[in-house]
């Protein structure tokens, strides 16, 4: 009989467990979406975007899935580990995958493909870890063909940045920033008073006309 109450006791437990912890963590969020607030209306910092991840990486990593240690890491080889978390973001793979190759001295997307299958097992060694069999079998994919990948990753990454260099303007030297329109194209135009209106559209200040919108020519009829 004891067994039979013991049961929903122990799952009223661990359900209990779990609504606290997704507790404290909504809390955590709550806190350093506050915390981080108040430090940018305090700073003023010039680009917010930089300042939010860098304020994070230091006060909040356990959020971050280890990319607080490629922020953290040598500020001269910060773009280039940065370029290798998103080599493997371009393979499908998380960014806790990326850290452990960083970890094992594997920060640059270059020195990635000096390694080969049979180096996995020594990174994984190196990070005291088990990759989950999905990510080892894409991993394997992955360096099977490392040179190639890396040289398709670099193409397909330069293209993407000519093609912004031409539309946008960067605020921020990192890619995923947010990028603001070099010009602006009104959409529409306010119809003038003064200007005679061939297709009887009424000229008061407050309607517009759509630039892209096509009016059908006038028909004249005789009596």
């Amino acid at each position: 009989m004891s067994k039979i109450f013991s049961d929903p006791h122990s799952h009223t437990e661990n359900n209990s467990d779990k609504q606290s912890k997704a507790g404290d963590d909504l809390s955590s969020n709550a806190d350093s979406n506050s915390t981080s607030s108040n430090e940018i209306d305090e700073r003023k910092p010039s680009n917010v975007i930089h300042f939010i991840v860098d304020f994070l990486c230091k006060h909040y990593p356990e959020h971050l899935h280890g990319f607080e240690a490629v922020w953290n890491g040598d500020p001269d080889l910060e773009q280039e580990r940065i370029l290798v978390v998103e080599f493997f973001k371009n393979q499908k793979l998380p960014v806790e995958i990326s850290v452990h190759f960083i970890n094992a001295g594997f920060d640059t997307v270059d020195t990635l493909c000096t390694l080969s299958t049979n180096s996995l097992d020594d990174v994984e060694k190196f990070n005291s870890t088990r990759w989950l069999p999905g990510h080892k079998v894409r991993l394997q994919q992955t360096f099977n063909d490392i040179t190639n990948r890396v040289r398709s990753f670099k193409e397909e990454r330069d293209v993407l940045i000519k093609s912004l260099n031409k539309r946008f303007i960067n605020t921020s030297p990192l890619l995923n920033s947010v990028v603001v329109p070099k010009t602006v194209n009104p959409m529409i135009l306010p119809a003038l008073p003064h200007a005679p209106s061939p297709f009887s559209i009424s000229n008061r200040g407050g309607n517009y006309i759509s630039i892209d919108k096509t009016y059908p020519s006038a028909h004249i009829f005789k009596r």
